[in-house]
């Protein structure tokens, strides 16, 4: 798939191959290969937003893994605590060091979640700017394109129009 500076690039290149209009700064450009560009970036954008999908789609797996070893960790502290009531102290111990893991675990899983939220944010963000940037030339090509065309109407006007004299 080519990127979307890819098809720039070669906007770029089908307006600097194109012919000048004689007697004006205008240049005449042939349509259909900027069609062909512009339906092209239209066939692929979708594949960016697919990508973007996926991202959030891993971030929600990684939480849920997170979450899922979190339940697993405090569950096994919960056994092991258990298992160890046979003594006073080394029950004491063991309710201090479940409880230690659970925050632990806690501050890990908070600290996976924010990372994982972080990173899909960045991701999605990127995706947006380059969206956005992509709209933005496609306006500024297509402003440009009406532009020409309207500076050849008027040529074309004002030689028929001399013409006529």
């Amino acid at each position: 798939m080519d990127s979307l500076l890819d098809y720039l690039d070669q906007i770029e290149d089908i307006l600097d191959a194109s012919k000048s209009v004689p007697f004006s700064n205008k240049i005449s450009v042939e349509k259909e290969r900027i069609y062909d560009v512009i339906n092209e970036i239209r066939l692929n954008l979708p594949n960016e937003i697919r990508q973007a999908e996926r991202i959030i789609d891993t971030h929600d797996k990684i939480i849920a893994d997170a979450r899922a070893k979190a339940n697993m960790i405090l569950k096994e502290a919960e056994d092991e605590a258990k298992a160890m009531t046979n003594e006073s102290e080394i029950f004491r111990r063991a309710t201090e060091q479940a409880s230690d893991t659970l925050e632990s675990t806690k501050k890990s899983a908070r600290e996976m979640r924010i990372g994982a939220k972080d990173y899909a944010d960045d991701l999605l963000e990127k995706t947006e700017d380059m969206i956005r940037e992509t709209m933005e030339n496609i306006d500024e090509q297509f402003k440009m394109m009406n532009n020409y065309f309207n500076q050849t109407m008027d040529v074309l006007y004002e030689n028929r129009q001399s013409l006529r004299r």
